[in-house]
């Protein structure tokens, strides 16, 4: 079922760092995308990056298992045109690869392809993370041409303004 979309709308999620919530999680992206409205094809692409996303978290950003309570961070901000999904977490950080670059995969070794995937499906990736402070993935998909008028939205930035680290964003309210 399509849904009429205003001019931006944005949904906010927390959840657990646990891998039960990974289907919550592309369950609440695939509703928003569905109201983009992005092809059936678009559709699973933004499920599966974002499942990818979420999944990497719950695998490698918390080294001790009594951090699992620690929320992820899940946003949406849609319009006529685009979806974009910032995934937000407080964990150990990782090296982010350089803009453009792609990384190349280590097929003798069981992982590794979650970034490869993630960029080769959504149109646009941004990352920022930092040891200890956490990592924010920013991914965008724009809503084939085509497919009704062109839409600005609004959305979130990349990265966080003036060196704010993503816990900030986890802060209890």
């Amino acid at each position: 079922m399509r849904r009429a979309c205003n001019d931006a709308d944005n949904v906010e999620l927390r959840v657990p760092c646990k891998p039960e919530y990974v289907r919550t999680v592309r369950t609440l992206v695939a509703e928003v995308a569905d109201s983009v409205p992005l092809s059936a094809e678009e559709i699973e692409e933004v499920k599966v990056a974002t499942s990818e996303a979420v999944a990497n978290i719950v695998r490698h950003a918390y080294t001790d298992p009594e951090q699992a309570h620690e929320p992820v961070l899940v946003r949406c901000a849609r319009s006529r045109r685009k979806l974009t999904v910032e995934i937000i977490d407080r964990g150990i950080g990782f090296e982010v690869p350089s803009p453009g670059t792609v990384p190349v995969p280590d097929i003798s070794r069981e992982g590794g392809l979650g970034i490869v995937l993630i960029r080769s499906l959504m149109d646009s990736v941004n990352y920022w993370s930092q040891p200890n402070l956490g990592t924010r993935i920013k991914m965008t998909k724009l809503r084939a041409p085509g497919k009704g008028k062109s839409h600005t939205t609004i959305g979130y930035p990349a990265y966080p303004p003036s060196g704010t680290p993503p816990s900030s964003d986890l802060a209890p309210r």
